[in-house]
C-alpha cells in the first residue's frame, strides 16, 4: 500500500517546463526585421493544415516574438507566455504588473516586455528559460512595441515620454518628452531613433542623448510601425497617405494618396512597398517610382499589414479570414477562416505559419 501511495504521489507532482537557455536567432525588432520582410524568403504548403492551437489568455495583445524553438506572447490577462513552437505547449506563464499591449522582443537569453499603467507600468527583462525577472524599470505605461539597438531598449510611454534604458541592466540612459503617446514602435536608424506619435508628428532623436534633431508634422496619425531601408522611413497614415521621409532631417521625398486609412505596418521587399488600407485595398508601390503604384481591391477590411512570402502575399482580415495572393497576379491561391479579429500580421518561419487569432489564441499551420 505504501508503495502504491508513493507511486501515485509521484504521478501527481506537476511537470515543470522551462524554455531554452538562449535563442540563437532572436526576435530583436517588431515584426522581425526593420523592413518587415522576415518571412519574404519563406514558402508555405499548398494547403496549410492546423498543427496546433493554444489559448494563451483572454486576449493576446501586440505581435509575437518567434524564436528558433519558442514563441513569446503578451496577454490582456497581465501575463507573458512562452510556447513551444513544435506543439504549442505552454512552457511557462509569467505574471507581470499590467497588460502587455505592444508585444515582446527576444534577444539571446532575455525577453523584453513593457506593461500598461494599470495597475503598474513597468519595462522588464525576463529570463528566457524561466520567466524570472532580470530587471524592471518604472514607466507611466507603454502601449507601443519596444525597440532594441545594440545596447539600448527604447520605449514610448502613454504620456509621451521616450525612455532609453541600458538593455543589460535596465539603468536609465536618457529620456525625452515628445508630448503624445505612440502606437507604432520606435525605429532605430543610423545615428538616431524615429518616433511617430498619435499627435500626428514624427520625431528624430539622437541615439546617444535623446536630443530632438528634427520634427515633421504628418498628414494623419502613423499607427503602423514605419519601415526603413536606411535612407528613408516609409510611413502610412490614418488620413490615407504614404510618405517617403528622408533621415535624419525628416524631409518628405514623396507623398502618395491611398484613398483610405492605413492602420497596419507596411512591408518593404526588394524595391517595393506593400500595404493594405482599412477597406481592403492592397497597394504595391515601387519606392523609386511611386507614380507606378498598383492597387487591387480585395474588399477584405484589414487593420494588420501584409506579409510577403516566397511568391505570395498573406493578408489577415479583421473578420478572421486569411488569404494568400499570388505575388505576380494578385489572384487568390487559397483562403481560410480562423476566429477573428486578426490584428497583427501573419508570420511565417521555417514553413510554419503563426497567427494570433481571436479569443486569445495562437495558432500554427504547416
Amino acid at each position: 500500500m505504501a508503495a502504491f501511495l508513493a507511486v501515485n504521489a509521484t504521478a501527481c507532482v506537476p511537470v515543470t517546463r522551462v524554455g531554452p537557455d538562449h535563442d540563437p536567432a532572436g526576435w530583436r525588432t517588431y515584426l522581425g526585421a526593420p523592413r518587415h520582410d522576415a518571412s519574404a524568403a519563406e514558402s508555405l504548403a499548398a494547403a496549410p493544415l492546423r498543427a496546433w492551437r493554444t489559448g494563451a489568455g483572454r486576449s493576446v495583445r501586440g505581435g509575437v516574438a518567434i524564436g528558433d524553438s519558442v514563441i513569446v506572447v503578451g496577454t490582456a490577462d497581465r501575463t507573458v507566455v512562452l510556447l513551444e513552437r513544435d506543439q504549442g505547449r505552454v512552457l511557462w506563464r509569467r505574471r507581470v504588473p499590467g497588460t502587455v499591449a505592444g508585444g515582446p522582443l527576444l534577444d539571446g537569453h532575455r525577453v523584453f516586455v513593457a506593461t500598461q499603467a494599470t495597475p503598474k507600468g513597468r519595462i522588464l527583462a525576463l529570463r528566457l528559460r524561466t520567466g524570472a525577472t532580470l530587471w524592471a524599470a518604472a514607466s507611466d505605461g507603454v502601449s507601443a512595441p519596444l525597440a532594441l539597438t545594440d545596447s539600448l531598449l527604447v520605449a514610448v510611454s502613454d504620456a509621451g515620454l521616450v525612455q532609453a534604458l541600458d538593455a543589460s541592466t535596465g539603468a536609465p540612459v536618457w529620456q525625452r518628452s515628445v508630448r503624445r503617446a505612440a502606437r507604432a514602435a520606435p525605429v532605430p536608424v543610423a545615428g538616431g531613433i524615429a518616433v511617430a506619435t498619435i499627435g500626428d508628428s514624427l520625431y528624430f532623436l539622437d541615439t546617444a542623448t535623446g536630443t530632438v534633431r528634427a520634427r515633421l508634422a504628418t498628414p494623419g496619425t502613423i499607427l503602423g510601425t514605419p519601415v526603413t531601408d536606411g535612407r528613408f522611413l516609409y510611413c502610412a497614415t490614418t488620413a490615407g497617405r504614404l510618405l517617403a521621409v528622408a533621415v535624419p532631417d525628416l524631409t518628405v521625398a514623396w507623398d502618395r494618396p491611398l484613398g483610405d486609412a492605413v492602420y497596419g505596418a507596411p512591408a518593404l521587399v526588394r524595391d517595393s512597398l506593400y500595404l493594405v488600407t482599412a477597406n481592403g485595398t492592397l497597394w504595391r508601390i515601387p519606392v523609386e517610382a511611386p507614380e507606378l503604384a498598383r492597387a487591387t481591391a480585395l474588399r477584405v477590411p484589414a487593420t494588420a499589414g501584409p506579409t510577403l512570402v516566397a511568391g505570395g502575399i498573406l493578408i489577415g482580415a479583421t473578420s478572421g479570414e486569411v488569404l494568400l495572393l499570388d505575388a505576380a497576379t494578385d489572384s487568390i491561391r487559397w483562403r481560410m477562416h480562423v476566429r477573428g479579429p486578426i490584428q497583427e500580421p501573419p508570420i511565417v518561419r521555417d514553413r510554419q505559419l503563426i497567427l494570433v487569432s481571436g479569443g486569445g489564441a495562437v495558432e500554427a499551420f504547416q
